[in-house]
């Protein structure tokens, strides 16, 4: 399966941008595959932590449970991936020179799952168009 690697630069400071990066309120806002997300472990967001979100992709609504594998904070998040898609996600953040802009990239690996939502030569073209 594709990695997909997204860098984007953020008008705004490393803890600014990780403040946003962790709201999982706020995150269906900005994922756009993402319709909500529930965690489905008590406490606050760390290593371990543990939360099922709601995704459509390719027309198919599906629950994706997530748990979050790395957890440095205006540093990098990641986490793994249980639903219909496995793999990981990862979001490293890097203050520009000045200090007032972030780069963000964004890694993700996905690949069908066992109950075969799709062969890989099917599926990862049509992963890097999201």
């Amino acid at each position: 399966m594709p990695v997909i690697v997204r860098a984007l630069t953020f008008p705004a400071p490393p803890d600014a941008v990780w403040a946003l990066l962790v709201d999982l309120e706020r995150q269906p806002t900005w994922m756009r595959d993402l319709k909500s997300i529930t965690p489905s472990s008590p406490g606050p967001l760390e290593v371990g932590f543990r939360a099922v979100g709601r995704v459509r992709m390719f027309g198919v609504t599906q629950e994706d449970p997530i748990e979050v594998t790395a957890f440095e904070p205006g540093r990098h998040l990641g986490m793994t991936h249980g639903g219909g898609f496995t793999g990981r996600a990862d979001f490293w953040l890097e203050p520009l020179p000045g200090g007032r802009r972030t780069r963000v990239t964004w890694r993700e690996e996905l690949r069908p799952d066992a109950a075969g939502l799709g062969l890989p030569e099917v599926v990862g073209p049509l992963l890097r168009l999201l």
